[in-house]
């Protein structure tokens, strides 16, 4: 009875894989593959350097040490600076243009002015769509208003 349980098991896995999944297909080289969708290779490992944040330039205080900026290196997770306090946090992509960033960990270094680190951390939290546009990465909230903009230089 196990013996013939094993090979209806066996029999049906083999049923149930999809041939044309062992055709190579063509991609486009300018695509990452990753959880099942084809994300823009152009957005991973960058330094993407914040520049707008709710249709207003930034002005930084002249006590940060780093320039705020987002760097995604994998799928799973993000890290970068919001300006004086270095972050990590948890991102999700679920589609070539969806995006979810959560669980924000900075460091928490005395800075005079947070202000602008209090709100492109909020910015990134309520990202849920990118696009990217020659060097510009933008990050859209759920309404579809642009939340930040960040440019990558060469």
């Amino acid at each position: 009875m196990r013996k013939m349980l094993f090979i209806i098991a066996i029999s049906f896995a083999a049923t149930c894989t999809d041939p044309a999944s062992n055709d190579t297909e063509e991609t486009n080289p300018d695509s990452y593959i990753g959880n099942g969708i084809q994300i823009p290779e152009d957005l991973l490992n960058k330094e993407w350097k914040l520049v707008e944040l709710n249709g207003s330039s930034i002005v930084l205080d002249p006590g940060f040490r780093e320039y705020p900026h987002l760097k995604l290196t994998n799928l799973v997770s993000t890290g970068g600076n919001l300006g004086c306090n270095g972050f990590g946090a948890s991102v999700h992509i679920s589609a070539a243009d969806s995006i979810k960033i959560s669980g924000i960990i900075a460091t928490e270094m005395a800075c005079p002015n947070l202000e602008v680190e209090r709100r492109f951390a909020e910015a990134l939290e309520n990202a849920r769509t990118f696009r990217i546009q020659a060097d510009t990465l933008l990050l859209h909230n759920d309404k579809k208003e642009l939340i930040a903009r960040l440019v990558h230089n060469q």
